[in-house]
This record gives structure tokens, C-alpha cells and sequence, in this order.
């Protein structure tokens, strides 16, 4: 059974359930310094450095070899290796938690990497040098813990984070990244007023602590409370003539997500719009329409975080941000939105709201399994219709 290598907390290493003795804390120093780098040669001077200081006493290099051979036999001739002036522990990378910690982050995957943290990194290793690396480490766990919540606040969890934001800002009360985003997560809680007392509180501890002013970021998202809701109308004008389809119609009053596909010419779009036309006054906050044909998410959030309100200053440079200050806007808004032409389900999933208050009606020529089953799409298939019910 493979090692498993842990320094995401105190260090320790196991082999399936089973904690594995490596000896004395100076010894786990040493395998600790191999692990940072590992499959990389640490020359001898550097491991002394690291383990005993800038400046190690005489035996200290006597003690080294010692530690090494100790460590080979505890782990069972997994090899450490004495190579060009030093050593080098070879293993696979993805068995050290913070080596998978980083992997993880790289590939957006948060969640998973934040699970591997059990406590303060290295724990209770001593040291100028593993005291820096605690803190370089604990900033990347920051970083990713904020990013995460990027990404579930744009997958709708304002209420659900409210708690778990509210304890951080009481333990990192003058980071304005985390203030903003429990400001989100109130306001898609649908409390403002407490989102407003919090900026508040926020602005007068920097200018007693530090002599500042929030940032731009957070004055652009007071502002968006603050400013009169824009109820945006944008959809293109009724089709006329429509007759039929009534069977059609009154499936798309199912569910907060219905999607209207069929092969081109069935009449997705005028059905879509007949029927959003006949349904506006149920949606008094606003109706968003775009054409999604060719076009990237991305920039489709930019353009309807736009259309509810945001000038350019306000809309972060984050694409995941910017899809969780657009779920934010529609929060406590009853809206219709028409998604037409989609390509796939992964054009359209960054431009659901993440409350079932809006609906959205997303009309395709592909069937959009993933919105049907990862998102409780209702499914309505279109036949081509008769010529005297098609658009002319």
C-alpha cells in the first residue's frame, strides 16, 4: 500500500489507515524539507539551513545523515537519494497534499483542494524558513478559499454562505475581497440594509486602522444597492399572425428553466417570444433577451450585467466574479430571460440566474440534455409547424 504525505496541517504520514512513526520533530523536519521539493536534488547546506537555521551547529551535519537513514528505514525503502551534493526523495507528487493542494487550484477545482486542509500548514515545525513557507502556503489557501466562494455565489449559495462569511470577516475584518463578498451573499439573502451596515462598518475600521477609503469594488457594489433598480426591457417586438401551438404554450409555464428545441424552421424563437410577450406583466423587474449564436459566455454576462444597471467601472475583471455579481443583480429580481440560438448546454449554464424567481427560456436546435438533467430544465420538442403557423 502506498505512503500518503501530509503537511497541511500537523505532518504525518500514513500508509492506508495507519499512521506511520518517522521519529522526532527535527527528523519530520528533514523529510518535510524532501517533500517541498520533491524529485527535486536539496543540497546538503540548504537542508542544514532550512532545518537548523542560517547558522547549525557543528554536529548538525553528522545528525543529517543520521535523520536520512532513519527516515529510509521508517519508510520502507521509499528512495531518498543521495545525488550531487544532496538528496532528492522520489515519489509521486500527488501523494503530498500540498503538492495535490496546488495541482487542484491550478485546475479551478477549489472545493477539493480546500477539503486537504486539516489545520495550520506544518504545524508545529520550527524555523525562520518553514515559518515563511506556513505563511506563503496560508495565503494560497486564502486565495483559493476566496475563489471558491466566487464560485459558489455565482452558483446562487447566498444564503447558505452568509454564516460561514460572516465568521471570516470576524477573523480577516479589513480584507475587502471576503467584505464584498458577504455584501453579495446578504444581498442575494435579500438583505440589503445588512449588506449597507457592513460596507459601513468596514469603511470606518479602515480609516481608524489604516487611513482609507474602500476600494472601487466595494463602492460600485454600495452604488448597486443604492441606485434605483433598472428594469430592463429588451425584448424584440411580438411576432404577429401566431396562431397554434397552444399544447407548446402552456408546457412553457413549467418550471423556472424551459428549453423550446427542434430543427431550424420548426418556430422556436417566434414561439418563444409570442409567448414571453403574452407573459411580460408576470415579470415586472425586467425581460432580457439575447442571441447566443457565436457568441462566448463570457462576454454575454458582461453585456446583461450591463443591461441590469452596472457601468463598466463596476463590473469585475474576474470572469467567475463577474457570473456571481450577475446572479447577484437578478437575486431579489423576477425576471424573464430568453436565451435563443443556444449551441449547447455549456453556453447557457454561467447565464442562469441562481434563484427560481426568473424564469428563462432558452430555445435550440440541440436537445440540451445536461439543462434537463443537471438543472431541471422542462424539455419542449417542436416538429416543424404547419405552413400557415410558420413565421413568413
Amino acid at each position: 500500500m502506498s505512503l500518503e504525505f501530509r503537511l497541511l496541517g500537523p505532518p504525518e504520514v500514513r500508509r492506508g489507515t495507519t499512521l506511520v512513526d518517522v521519529g522526532h520533530a527535527r527528523q519530520m523536519s528533514v523529510l518535510a524539507v524532501l517533500l517541498v521539493d520533491v524529485n527535486q536534488v536539496v543540497g546538503v547546506d540548504k537542508l542544514l539551513a532550512r532545518v537548523w537555521g542560517e547558522a547549525p551547529p557543528r554536529q548538525a551535519r553528522a545528525a543529517l545523515y543520521s535523520y536520512v537513514s532513519r527516515l529510509r528505514a521508517a519508510l520502507e525503502g521509499l528512495p531518498i537519494v543521495r545525488r550531487s551534493g544532496g538528496y532528492v526523495l522520489e515519489a509521486d507528487p500527488a501523494a503530498v497534499d500540498l503538492h495535490r493542494f496546488r495541482s487542484l487550484v491550478g485546475e479551478g477545482r477549489h472545493g477539493e483542494a480546500i477539503a486537504l486542509v486539516r489545520g495550520e500548514p506544518f504545524e508545529g515545525l520550527q524555523g525562520a524558513w518553514f515559518a515563511g513557507l506556513r505563511e506563503t502556503v496560508a495565503g494560497e489557501i486564502t486565495a483559493a478559499e476566496l475563489d471558491h466562494t466566487d464560485a459558489r455565489l455565482a452558483a446562487g449559495e447566498h444564503r447558505t454562505l452568509v454564516a460561514e462569511l460572516t465568521a471570516r470577516t470576524a477573523e480577516r475584518p479589513l480584507d475587502e475581497r471576503l467584505a464584498g463578498q458577504l455584501m453579495r451573499a446578504l444581498i442575494g439573502a435579500g438583505r440589503q440594509s445588512d449588506a449597507l451596515a457592513h460596507h459601513s462598518r468596514l469603511r470606518h475600521r479602515l480609516a481608524e486602522d489604516l487611513g482609507l477609503d474602500p476600494g472601487p469594488a466595494l463602492r460600485d457594489l454600495v452604488a448597486s444597492i443604492q441606485r434605483p433598480q433598472w428594469n430592463p426591457r429588451r425584448l424584440p417586438p411580438a411576432p404577429t399572425g401566431f396562431t397554434g401551438r397552444e399544447a407548446e404554450l402552456a408546457a412553457l409555464g413549467d418550471g423556472p428553466i424551459v428549453t423550446i428545441t427542434g430543427p431550424a424552421g420548426a418556430g422556436k424563437t417566434w414561439l418563444a417570444l409570442h409567448w414571453a410577450h403574452a407573459h411580460a406583466a408576470d415579470y415586472p423587474d425586467g425581460q432580457l433577451f439575447v442571441d447566443l449564436t457565436g457568441s462566448d459566455p463570457a462576454d454575454v454576462v458582461r453585456e446583461l450585467i450591463t443591461a441590469l444597471g452596472t457601468g463598466p467601472d463596476g463590473i469585475p475583471p474576474e470572469p467567475h466574479a463577474q457570473t456571481a455579481l450577475y446572479r447577484t443583480l437578478l437575486a431579489n429580481r423576477r425576471m424573464l430571460i430568453v436565451l435563443d440560438n443556444a449551441a449547447d448546454t455549456a453556453q447557457v449554464v454561467p447565464l442562469l440566474p441562481g434563484t427560481p424567481r426568473c424564469r428563462v427560456v432558452v430555445t435550440s436546435r440541440e436537445r440540451l440534455p445536461g439543462l434537463v438533467t443537471a438543472h431541471g430544465a422542462h424539455p419542449v420538442v417542436l416538429q416543424p409547424a404547419p405552413k400557415h403557423q410558420q413565421r413568413p
